[in-house]
């Protein structure tokens, strides 16, 4: 993986393989997504791996580029996870179009046992096929992922009662 541009931490009410299994549950990856405003195209889980299909709304999208975009982008997000010990270790490959240029985002997450529950590091860093304003188009993806992985966090700290 090439150098972070983005991290996230959160720490969550149940213990690492609780987290991953809610993680990998069709309904709440559906319901992760619906906190995103996301018109869900597809969910598919198979063992620790899910693969979504969904459209997001553009709103947060830096406004130099929001007037290109339109109002929704499709998304395909795939995430794989590894238990390792106590926690676990997952990547996730986000991918879309935009302007008709390829934008990827690559990530590494980990769980880890913590005193109150499971602490969850995230990071990766995204890429944007796109000459001139490329690097301005990868800071917003990167913005983006971390509301993503915030509201993923409070979402699954509703699911686990904390």
């Amino acid at each position: 993986m090439e150098a972070v541009s983005f991290t996230h931490d959160a720490t969550l009410p149940a213990d690492p393989a609780t987290v991953l299994a809610t993680l990998t549950e069709e309904s709440f990856v559906r319901e992760a997504l619906a906190a995103l405003g996301a018109d869900v195209r597809e969910v598919t889980v198979e063992g620790t791996r899910t693969t979504a299909r969904y459209s997001v709304p553009t709103q947060g999208i830096p406004p130099a580029f929001a007037k290109f975009v339109g109002d929704r982008v499709e998304v395909l997000d795939v995430r794989t996870w590894t238990a390792e010990g106590d926690g676990a270790s997952g990547t996730v490959v986000v991918t879309t179009k935009l302007f008709g240029r390829d934008v990827r985002l690559d990530g590494h997450r980990r769980l880890e046992a913590a005193p109150e529950g499971t602490r969850v590091s995230s990071n990766g860093h995204s890429s944007v096929d796109a000459p001139i304003v490329g690097r301005q188009a990868e800071k917003g993806v990167d913005e983006l992922a971390v509301v993503v992985l915030s509201r993923e966090a409070d979402a699954l700290t509703r699911r686990l009662g904390g």
